[in-house]
């Protein structure tokens, strides 16, 4: 196992563009820590420079956020084999901790379930995602002018409205999950609609650590105005001029946002899907 510092993590920024789409989520995170951003993450590949799994994991587990209460992992794989001798190599897996491998290939998955039945542990797919990604503004089939309403601001969330945005978050609604909220908004990229006379968002749009579009959101009264669309390609076109990848993960049930996502030029890698695999969960049996 080694442990990539600062120098490498260049490196594997470079290298990870050549495996997108199955390679973004790690790229997400490696490519916020190399500008700087706060992180709890240690980087850890079986070899380097030729390596064939490079995982992002925790450095300090039991963090006071959503991501210390899941322990999540980011992992690209070139192979379920290279995976499964991976996942045996001491240090890369707490046996006796809850863990959650979010944004394994579904292809590879059989490797964790593999080492999860030798070692005894309960496991459980937690969701498979559809990845869906965004490479040239030109995909968008909108310029900001077209997508921006009379009488409607778009400017960006502040910590003030961190409370609500937790309240409407799937996997929000704790101090902790507040937590990551907070993060999110101090530390990334975020939009939402002001309107006009308005105190407070009625729609937004955040950035995950792993730099990945996520907890869009309109409250029902105010659907139905194209806000969610408008802050996407708002959104996307603002990261892509700075070089920021523009991903996101939608749950394969999830047909209203697929087909928000897909119509404004984001695109699916057939046959490719992220599994968020739960190793050790103490609410599954064995």
């Amino acid at each position: 196992m080694i442990v990539l510092r600062t120098e490498e993590l260049t490196q594997a920024e470079s290298v990870l563009k050549q495996f997108f789409p199955e390679s973004i989520k790690v790229y997400g995170c490696i490519f916020n820590i190399n500008r700087g951003k706060p992180h709890n993450l240690q980087v850890i590949a079986d070899q380097w420079p030729d390596f064939t799994v490079i995982m992002c994991k925790p450095k300090v587990q039991g963090t006071k956020d959503r991501e210390g209460d899941f322990n999540i992992y980011s992992i690209y794989s070139k192979s379920k084999a290279s995976l499964r001798s991976f996942l045996d190599t001491p240090g890369v897996i707490d046996k006796d901790s809850f863990t959650l491998l979010a944004g394994l290939d579904i292809r590879h998955s059989e490797a964790a379930q593999e080492f999860a039945d030798q070692h005894g542990l309960p496991w459980k797919v937690q969701t498979v995602m559809n990845v869906l990604l965004l490479q040239d503004a030109e995909q968008l089939p909108f310029k900001d002018s077209a997508v921006s309403p009379a009488g409607v601001r778009f400017p960006p969330l502040s910590a003030a409205h961190a409370d609500l945005v937790n309240s409407t978050w799937k996997y929000g609604g704790d101090r902790n999950s507040l937590n990551s909220v907070l993060n999110y908004i101090s530390h990334n990229p975020s939009l939402c609609v002001m309107e006009e006379g308005g105190t407070e968002p009625v729609s937004w749009l955040l950035v995950y650590q792993h730099a990945a579009l996520g907890l869009l959101y309109t409250s029902p009264q105010h659907r139905g105005k194209g806000y969610g669309k408008s802050l996407v390609c708002m959104m996307a076109r603002t990261l892509l001029e700075r070089g920021h990848p523009v991903y996101c993960f939608v749950e394969e049930e999830n047909d209203t946002s697929f087909k928000l996502f897909t119509s404004l030029g984001f695109q699916r890698s057939p046959g490719y899907r992220a599994v968020w695999f739960e190793l050790n969960n103490p609410h599954v049996k064995k």
